[in-house]
């Protein structure tokens, strides 16, 4: 048989439902998910800009232990605070996710004794901050409003969060701390690397949170290395067993998932499924919003999470 959720799809404009007017009834867990989608672009947009304002020298930034850590940070923390457990993304499976944050709690807690024992624990602060908003900033901030532009140009969807993350990534290469590493091209390579990697796994899964989790591990392992607390082949077995998991928790989420609004959504075009189709004998599969039919593999996720709702049209 074939499930269709209880709503009419016509052409004509559906009622808008009044959005909250302040930050805390946005962030309500019955607010509409388009009042949330909006709050999450004003930071965005916020943090974009502060970042911005960094880099030409325009505003301060805030020293820990001998790091600059752009004024970004303040609006970064606002916006994850905006987004809560969604940065925590999509995992494959929970189990590989236990096994990924097992080994970051280890290798956050080794590395913040090491830097204890030393005496630069705000280091090890600092450290962990900066990654946190090197992540927020280049795989949710600038993406989102990168994003934002090109769908007022009625780019795809999936066009767009892919192009998004690309130019914010390629940003990210061309910050001038990275480029100060960069002899040559071949300096250029790591961060080329895990600025793709990072895109992969928050395009498939927008798990920024354990992306930021790994590069907090990356940057302390290679700061010990620096200070020669820790062999090379010890930094690179460490960051290649941390990146493995969460390739192997992160990388390969369901592809149809529930969203915002407790409807099924698909996260590699970011559109609503309007049709299930369970009919007996064949693959299920799901039609979404553009008219595009896709397979799906498994169970559905939390299939039973979809509400029954009716959508009121005016004239």
């Amino acid at each position: 048989m074939s499930l269709y959720p209880d709503r009419r799809h016509t052409t004509g404009a559906p009622h808008v439902t009044l959005a909250p007017t302040s930050a805390r009834s946005a962030l309500a867990i019955d607010a509409p998910s388009g009042s949330r989608r909006r709050l999450v672009l004003v930071m965005a947009v916020a943090t974009t800009l502060a970042e911005i304002g960094s880099m030409a020298d325009w505003l301060p930034f805030i020293p820990i232990a001998g790091l600059r850590i752009p004024l970004s940070f303040v609006p970064a923390m606002g916006l994850a605070a905006v987004c809560g457990e969604r940065l925590l993304g999509r995992s494959a499976s929970r189990r590989r996710a236990a096994i990924y944050w097992t080994a970051i709690g280890s290798a956050l807690t080794v590395t913040a004794a090491i830097y204890l024992r030393e005496g630069h624990m705000n280091l090890w602060v600092g450290l962990v901050g900066a990654s946190a908003n090197e992540e927020l900033v280049y795989r949710l901030a600038i993406p989102a409003v990168i994003a934002a532009i090109l769908r007022l140009g009625h780019v795809r969807v999936d066009i767009a969060r892919i192009t998004s993350l690309v130019l914010a990534g390629l940003w990210f290469v061309l910050l001038p701390g990275h480029r100060e590493q960069m002899g040559s091209v071949a300096g250029a390579l790591p961060f080329v690397a895990f600025a793709a990697l990072a895109a992969f796994v928050v395009y498939r899964s927008g798990s920024v949170l354990p992306m930021a989790a790994g590069h907090a591990v990356s940057n302390l392992l290679t700061f010990l290395m620096w200070r020669d607390s820790a062999t090379t082949d010890a930094r690179s077995m460490g960051l290649a067993f941390v990146l493995c998991l969460l390739v192997l928790a992160y990388g390969r989420p369901r592809r149809i998932t529930v969203g915002d609004n407790g409807g099924l959504l698909d996260t590699r075009t970011g559109l609503e499924v309007a049709i299930i189709d369970l009919r007996d004998g064949q693959p299920a599969s799901v039609t979404l919003t553009d008219g595009r039919t896709i397979l799906v593999e498994g169970d559905l996720a939390n299939a039973e999470a979809v509400p029954a709702r009716s959508l009121s049209t005016s004239a």
